[in-house]
């Protein structure tokens, strides 16, 4: 095998080609880390639905400019060429040019070659529509500005209640190996207890169904953690199959989350942004039927055309010192509408009843917002008092577990007792924990509410 010495060269490249491709390799497998904060940034950056609503944004934006365009000089240039293979022969009466009464004289007129250029300006100069037009494409834009934060605020709500779920299922995980741990642990006790002939078999064989039934809820726990973890994925944009680390802890966020329900009667439904949005679309059906209406004016445009004109029998069109005949016009056009046999009418109806249904719908959104801001409200409360009856409980029922642990180790309660303790341990811990779960969600849904997002 031949040996390549004093090569650096051709080493150094594929050296560093190779370390960077396993540091391109590394940064692909590290996992993301996201607080809550971090999730709601990532997500308004990287959702599809808001990509979509922003692009719909900017669409309206350029359509603002289209508008306004329309209404400006327009210039449009035009060239045309004519060949004739046969000149067009038209025929004269004769005795024009002294021949016989009913005789006719074959006469060509025109070259072989013809060229046309042209220029035309076009400039409106009132059209009731296009002013009309131009202020609702101008709403249009705002209504398209206001539904792309509507759609900010949702994807925050959204990821925020995710994350909440994924925090609560993880530590519900947590709290089950943990009591998978001890329970194993007694397992180990009891059978070593057993095999020196002071405890009955029983107590090992119910230790035992315990332990697996609770093997089986961590792992369909961990299902649903996984399952919970990747619709977060899902909302923020993220790619399913990239890993994605939580930094937040429930207990801590529990701790920061302030249940101030001040301001709940200063609630203004005008402020909220589904109010807003609905009143851009009560404007944009009043622009509608001014739109209508100014079908019955006039509409004035004027208008100037620059036309040259070569006649040639060989195509010598760009050689200079020939002949080029001009042809300038200048107008103005007026259209006046007369009659439309009611069809006009009938749009300014339709645009009529359009407007009041918006109008409804103004005032419907609003009781709307009251309704839903009671019901947040109302939760919010519901979800207090139950996380102060779950922490009593979780006092309580950890109580009643360690008392148990004990009688247990001393031969005083049997094993089905234990497992039921036990049971009812994990059963409340895991209440508790979803009513701290419900609690920041009734939180985030009255912000939501109240609109404080």
């Amino acid at each position: 095998m031949k040996i390549l010495k004093n090569k650096p060269g051709i080493i150094r490249p594929i050296v560093i080609a190779i370390i960077f491709a396993g540091v391109i390799s590394a940064n692909a497998n590290e996992p993301l880390r996201l607080s809550l904060k971090d999730a709601q940034k990532y997500a308004l950056e990287h959702n599809l639905e808001l990509r979509n609503a922003k692009a719909d944004a900017n669409i309206a934006s350029r359509q603002v400019w289209e508008i306004t365009a329309s209404g400006l000089p327009q210039i449009d240039g035009s060239v045309g060429y004519q060949y004739f293979t046969d000149i067009p022969t038209n025929l004269i009466p004769a005795e024009f040019f002294g021949g016989s009464p009913g005789d006719f004289l074959e006469v060509q007129f025109g070259t072989e070659q013809n060229l046309t250029a042209s220029l035309t300006v076009n400039q409106l100069i009132f059209d009731g529509s296009y002013i009309v037009g131009l202020q609702a494409a101008r709403i249009f834009r705002e209504l398209s500005q206001r539904i792309y934060l509507k759609s900010e605020l949702e994807i925050k709500s959204m990821v925020t209640e995710t994350y909440y779920l994924n925090l609560a299922t993880a530590q519900n995980l947590e709290i089950m190996q943990e009591n998978l741990t001890n329970l194993e642990k007694t397992l180990f006790e009891t059978q070593k207890t057993f095999e020196a002939g002071f405890t009955d078999a029983i107590n090992v064989d119910q230790l035992k169904l315990t332990v697996a039934n609770l093997k089986n809820r961590i792992t369909a726990m961990q299902r649903q953690n996984d399952l919970s973890l990747n619709l977060l994925k899902f909302q923020i944009g993220l790619d399913i199959e990239h890993p994605l680390v939580l930094t937040d802890e429930l207990e801590v966020m529990f701790r920061n989350i302030s249940p101030d329900i001040s301001g709940i009667d200063d609630f203004n439904p005008e402020n909220h942004i589904d109010f807003r949005i609905m009143q851009s679309q009560e404007t944009m059906q009043l622009m509608t039927m001014r739109r209508e209406w100014s079908f019955y004016l006039p509409n004035l445009s004027a208008f100037y055309t620059r036309q040259e004109n070569a006649y040639r029998n060989e195509f010598n069109f760009f050689q200079g010192g020939q002949s080029w005949y001009p042809t300038s016009i200048i107008g103005l056009s007026l259209n006046i509408p007369i009659f439309s046999s009611g069809l006009r009418a009938s749009r300014v109806q339709q645009a009529r009843l359009e407007l009041e249904k918006a109008q409804n719908n103004t005032r419907q959104i609003e009781q709307t917002l009251r309704l839903q801001k009671q019901e947040a409200y109302s939760g919010m409360q519901t979800a207090l008092e139950q996380y102060g009856s779950e922490k009593e409980n979780l006092e309580l029922a950890e109580r009643i577990l360690s008392r148990t642990r004990i009688m247990f180790r001393e031969g005083l309660a049997s094993s089905l007792e234990l497992t039921q303790a036990s049971d009812q341990f994990l059963s409340t811990q895991s209440n508790y924990i979803n009513a701290m779960f419900e609690l920041l969600n009734a939180k985030n849904k009255l912000d939501k509410a109240l609109g404080r997002l």
